[in-house]
């Protein structure tokens, strides 16, 4: 056991002396972090930013009010503009002088909506249809007083307001709900998994590569190691940078960023496990079989970021079409992302996280598995046994 402890530790050991190491593990994932968690907010089932609309009421007639006051049950952040604004406003809807009047005379008024070419297109949209309904509701309301012969004034409208809804509408979510991670919450665990993925890959592969041409391996086994000893103590040690880059990440969004890692840590721990486990013999695979350095490290950062993608590191795996959501099932770090998100940003529990968890464990034997038989192939192919 000692043995394959001493074997492990030597991989931490080599890369704590990489000059690099500390900003390629938490400097760099800490930027991604904080500027890709402000980013991606307000995308899930949250209520949407307000749509902001300034307005200049020149009128101030009732009826310009009842428009106003129609914009309280929308997703609108009104502004009533005293003066003339000094530049143009991103979105902005006058009200003419003499509407009231014009309009209780049974004339014809426009209200004006402008906007800048550089606004917001969907917040522009929100605020075209807010103001839309507001006119809808108000002639809706003139409307009715007229045909029952009532006189137009602000207590006959505050008499419709007081009354029950002739026709309510109820309105809920026709299917399922899908929730989308957002916000920080939604990229410590994607950052988490994409540079353990790089880190695994680019530092498993080179320092096995690095240990070959030089002949470390040779004189590990000339030394007292056994096959299975060398084995052991090459995948515990790629684990243990895997461990050490996702506790790492995951403390930093604990502390600096105020996540909350689950109410499960058994299930956290045992997914990273996995997922470590699975990445690593990944990474010391790509090592034995790549026999050129450049190639080695070209490979290992495009696999290591074609994967990240299509599991949905870099955007939320849910916004992507349905095959790319089945084949991110089929890829070790598609089945930890979603575990996460499930420990992390739907608070689960273990029994929900097990299913990711086993696909972990059975990526990581299956991986193992070939490490193995690459293993031995190549102590073979140097007549070491």
């Amino acid at each position: 056991m000692k043995t394959i402890l001493a074997l492990a530790l030597q991989s931490l050991r080599l890369i704590a002396r990489d000059r690099t190491t500390a900003l390629w593990m938490l400097v760099i994932p800490c930027l991604y972090i904080a500027i890709f968690g402000s980013v991606f907010r307000n995308m899930g089932g949250g209520q949407a930013p307000k749509a902001f609309l300034a307005v200049r009421n020149l009128d101030g007639g009732f009826l310009s009010h009842r428009i106003l006051d129609s914009f309280v049950s929308e997703n609108i952040d009104i502004r009533v503009l005293e003066e003339e604004p000094s530049g143009p406003p991103v979105r902005l809807l006058r009200i003419p002088a003499g509407f009231t009047e014009r309009i209780l005379a049974g004339k014809q008024d426009t209200l004006v909506f402008e906007k800048r070419t550089d606004a917001h297109v969907e917040a522009a949209m929100t605020a075209e249809m807010g103001i839309r309904k507001a006119i809808f509701r108000t002639l809706a309301d003139l409307a009715e007083l007229r045909v029952k012969h009532r006189k137009v004034d602000e207590n006959a409208l505050a008499g419709l307001d007081a009354r029950e809804p002739l026709i309510p509408v109820r309105s809920e979510m026709a299917g399922r709900n899908i929730r989308i991670p957002e916000g920080y919450n939604g990229q410590v665990p994607a950052q988490v998994v994409q540079f353990t993925l790089l880190i695994v890959f680019i530092y498993a592969g080179n320092l096995l590569f690095e240990e070959k041409q030089k002949g470390l391996l040779r004189r590990t086994r000339i030394a007292p190691v056994t096959l299975l000893q060398l084995y052991l103590g090459k995948l515990l040690g790629i684990l243990f940078v895997g461990l050490c880059q996702i506790a790492l990440l995951f403390l930093v969004g604990r502390l600096l960023f105020g996540v909350y890692l689950g109410r499960s840590p058994a299930a956290l721990i045992l997914l990273s496990v996995g997922f470590a486990t699975a990445v690593g013999a990944m990474g010391l695979i790509l090592g034995f079989l790549i026999r050129n350095e450049e190639k080695l490290t070209g490979i290992a950062i495009v696999s290591a970021l074609a994967m990240a993608a299509l599991s949905g590191c870099w955007w939320p795996i849910e916004v992507t079409p349905g095959w790319m959501q089945k084949a991110a099932l089929f890829l070790p770090p598609g089945l930890a992302i979603r575990g996460y998100h499930r420990l992390v940003s739907f608070g689960d529990g273990f029994g929900e996280v097990l299913p990711y968890i086993l696909g972990e464990a059975g990526f990581a034997l299956l991986f193992s598995l070939i490490f193995a038989l690459v293993l031995i192939r190549h102590v073979k192919s140097e007549h070491m046994v």
